[in-house]
């Protein structure tokens, strides 16, 4: 399946390099707005890391700048509703980038 794959502690480091969010819901945001045709991330990897820190957004921790502190504040949070809200986020926008009608 596309969107099986988790991602892992350096995806969120590439994620930081091209991101310069200052809190959970910037990252969230940009993932949105660019993640569907991210080239750095597969679909899977995008859906988790929007449910992961949109729950870190709506717990309201605070935000983590560096990557390997956010990763592992993430993994602690995760939440299996936010994950599987997230997977069918990124289908359907992913449909609708590749013209899909059924999307």
């Amino acid at each position: 399946m596309r969107f099986a794959k988790d991602y892992e502690f350096q995806d969120v480091v590439a994620l930081f390099g091209r991101c310069e969010a200052t809190s959970w819901n910037e990252l969230v945001r940009w993932l949105r707005a660019n993640g569907p045709a991210c080239t750095f991330l597969t679909p899977g990897e995008v859906a988790r890391m929007v449910a992961d820190f949109s729950v870190l957004d709506e717990e309201t921790l605070p935000f983590a700048s560096d990557p390997a502190t956010a990763y592992e504040v993430a993994q602690a949070h995760r939440r299996t509703s936010a994950v599987l809200d997230a997977l069918k986020w990124i289908e359907r926008a992913q449909a609708l980038i590749r013209g899909d009608e059924a999307a």
